[in-house]
């Protein structure tokens, strides 16, 4: 309030040194003709700071009818932000790749100058909404501020104070319409799937209860809102899927992953962002079948709606362990279809409650279901049968077949980099420019440069 006090008390001898220079009695005419000038000026600079609430509402009054949000504006924002961010990692990541087949100098004379490019737009982003920030919060002040530089007797800053109150006016009502603005460009909705899912490379191990490698399962990461299937792995021998070469990889961002294994399934929601890294270089994921018991590939024993496990032997044909069950618990014993199946629960051989038959990965296998009642059992497994047939599955790789991402083509990848820059430079520039040529047409209607509309406005000649 001191701010407009000032700016009031500012019109006021702009007024009065009009009216005094008018009742001078010296015939100067340079002299004379600031008079009627400084008593206009005095009296639209008094009208301004007493439509101080008034301009303040009409800035809020004009954004709602436009659908101005701050909100939503910020929320743009920080999504964009996350994709230039995800991109910057995804080719830092395509980059590791190339390196590990050998095409080091496609990683720097390409990829490094789009991590670059990145990198100022994510620099440009910051300055500018920290500015607008700034501008926002401190918009009331700068609009009085503006008040008082254009109260100033003989215009010596008018051009100034206008120029501030149409920035404030212009600025206030239009920043926020910077999404809609640009969503009249449909190319930059079309975002690649690379930006959409994000990239790495990966190391994937999946445990037992006994925190032993799990051989020859299926690994499949789908999308967490489509249930699109992004990439399909077999692991090896050894219980890893190894997903680092170029071509291969998952999705960086949140995903649904199922762990599949001649019919058993182990399903879960993980974020690699979150997981370990070597060298930063690739990822460690790691899972823990807690209710899986391996005896060797592929033989298991999967156990459900128990309270707690505990094995008490362990060889490569059987298993012997001891269980709390609870209501409706019940156990599988999965072999291939040529294996001899035999439990014992509490030292009484059990039949099975019912078998199945089924094909999974071009093998055959059996699965035998016990019931258990509610309470303390010990159960011994055996599984004999020296057969084995190695699952097979059609892969599909993340990068090369949901990416498109293939070492003849990698220049492709600089379609992701382009959209975004023009999204979140070129398109912001334009629009900065509107609004700046706005502020400065608003400004002339204030008196920054053409005083015979404000005259018009204040005498009516």
């Amino acid at each position: 309030m001191e701010l407009l006090i000032v700016a009031f008390y500012l019109s006021i001898l702009t007024y009065y040194l009009g009216v005094l220079i008018k009742m001078i009695p010296i015939p100067i005419y340079g002299l004379k003709k600031w008079s009627s000038q400084l008593m206009v000026d005095g009296v639209f600079s008094a009208i301004l700071v007493f439509s101080y609430s008034t301009i303040k509402w009409l800035i809020t009054y004009i954004g709602s009818i436009l659908g101005v949000d701050w909100d939503s504006f910020y929320s743009w924002f920080y999504s964009e932000v996350t994709i230039v961010i995800g991109l910057i990692f995804v080719l830092k990541t395509i980059g590791i790749g190339l390196s590990t087949i050998g095409l080091d100098f496609l990683a720097k004379s390409i990829v490094s100058p789009l991590v670059s490019s990145l990198t100022y737009l994510l620099l440009f982003l910051f300055t500018s909404v920290v500015l607008i920030s700034i501008l926002i919060t401190v918009a009331d002040k700068i609009l009085a501020l503006g008040l008082i530089l254009h109260a100033i007797p003989f215009r010596i800053t008018r051009a100034s104070g206008s120029s501030l109150i149409a920035l404030v006016i212009v600025f206030s009502i239009g920043t926020p319409l910077l999404p809609q603005f640009i969503s009249l460009f449909p190319e930059t909705s079309r975002m690649p799937s690379s930006i959409v899912y994000g990239y790495c490379l990966a190391n994937i191990y999946v445990f037992d209860h006994r925190n032993m490698l799990i051989p020859y399962y299926l690994f499949e990461t789908y999308s967490i809102d489509s249930n699109e299937l992004l990439a399909r792995y077999s692991a090896d021998s050894n219980g890893i899927v190894n997903a680092t070469s170029f071509e291969k990889g998952i999705p960086s961002s949140e995903q649904v992953v199922y762990i599949k294994l001649a019919g058993y399934y182990y399903r879960t929601v993980i974020n690699p962002k979150n997981q370990s890294s070597i060298g930063l270089s690739y990822l460690n994921i790691s899972f823990k079948t807690d209710n899986l018991i391996i005896l060797r590939p592929i033989r298991f024993v999967s156990l459900f709606n128990y309270s707690s496990l505990d094995v008490l032997s362990f060889t490569n044909t059987s298993v012997y362990y001891r269980v709390v069950s609870s209501e409706n618990s019940y156990f599988i014993v999965v072999g291939y279809l040529s294996d001899n199946i035999y439990v014992y629960v509490n030292n009484t051989f059990r039949q099975p409650s019912s078998t199945l038959s089924y094909e999974w990965g071009g093998c055959y296998f059996k699965a035998y279901k016990y019931s258990l009642p509610e309470g303390v059992h010990y159960v011994y497994v055996i599984v004999n049968g020296n057969y084995f047939c190695k699952p097979y599955f059609e892969e599909k790789y993340y990068a090369r077949d949901t990416l498109g991402l293939n070492v003849d083509e990698i220049v492709s990848i600089t379609y992701p980099v382009s959209i975004l820059v023009f999204k979140l430079f070129i398109a912001p520039v334009v629009y900065l420019g509107i609004l700046l040529s706005a502020t400065v047409s608003l400004s002339r209607l204030l008196g920054g440069s053409s005083p015979r509309i404000i005259r018009v406005m204040v005498s009516g000649v």
